[in-house]
């Protein structure tokens, strides 16, 4: 039962790893395997095989998402007419909250978080999967 309160506290602890990386340790990679190891602590407490297949189905994306946040910030900095990668920030006007900065080596962060996450839970529940060989 402690698996539903591990999985959220990760989560949360995730969040803050990846959001204060920026100028302490921390960041994408450390935030996203936190995720995903409450992640997986949740499947392995109530192991189901339509559990396990309903986590491969929603995580499996964040792979590709992660990746495509990445090498898009990275491109961000090509249009500006910088170098690949090249730090930007910008603005954005959100109906009913204001403005919102948003820099790219955050949307690399939360790129590598997500990439992180899919990856690593992805692997280990591949390997938790019951296959039987013949």
């Amino acid at each position: 039962m402690a698996a539903r309160v591990i999985r959220l506290i990760m989560v949360v602890a995730s969040l803050i790893v990846l959001f204060r990386g920026h100028n302490l340790p921390g960041g994408g990679f450390i935030g996203g395997l936190l995720a995903g190891g409450g992640i997986v602590i949740y499947v392995m407490a109530f192991y189901s095989h339509p559990l396990l297949a309903k986590t491969i189905r929603y995580v499996a994306p964040l792979r590709v998402i992660g990746l495509i946040l990445a090498l898009g910030s990275g491109l961000i900095g090509i249009v500006a007419g910088q170098s690949f990668l090249h730090a930007q920030w910008f603005e954005l006007d959100i109906p009913m909250m204001g403005s919102l900065a948003v820099n790219t080596p955050l949307i690399f962060d939360v790129g590598v978080y997500l990439t992180v996450i899919g990856v690593m839970v992805m692997m280990i529940l591949l390997l938790m999967e019951d296959r039987r060989w013949s």
